[in-house]
């Protein structure tokens, strides 16, 4: 059995959640995007688990302004020293939020193996 099939029977997904064009969404981001995520839009399609834990769907944020937009703070603070993150921006890719505010992103090193990137989280109101 596979973890979005445990993921399944605890929280079962939406009958008809929407296709994924996941063509076009690889090419406005530039690069492949993990399986296991595929899997889990695929299946859920937008929305929250527990209305806290928003991952983010191609067919919204994912490939919307608020991602690039956050790459692109994260770039400032790090080329001002404000708020220096441990890995490039170049290298985030905004993956998801709590309503605590917490950004989820995948660090995308290698660039070519997805499945191998981590996941990692920043500190909403701290500097970690």
């Amino acid at each position: 059995m596979s973890s979005i099939d445990d993921l399944i029977r605890l929280c079962p997904p939406p009958a008809v959640p929407p296709a994924v064009d996941w063509t076009a969404a690889e090419d406005t981001l530039g690069r492949p995007l993990p399986r296991d995520y595929k899997e889990l839009a695929a299946t859920y399609g937008p929305g929250s688990f527990c209305n806290f834990l928003h991952v983010y769907h191609p067919s919204g944020s994912l490939t919307g302004p608020l991602a690039a937009s956050l790459q692109e703070q994260l770039q400032r603070d790090r080329d001002q020293g404000t708020f220096p993150v441990p890995h490039a921006p170049r290298h985030l890719l905004t993956a998801g939020v709590t309503d605590n505010g917490n950004y989820l992103f995948w660090i995308t090193e290698p660039e070519s193996e997805p499945d191998a990137w981590r996941i990692a989280i920043n500190e909403a109101r701290g500097h970690d």
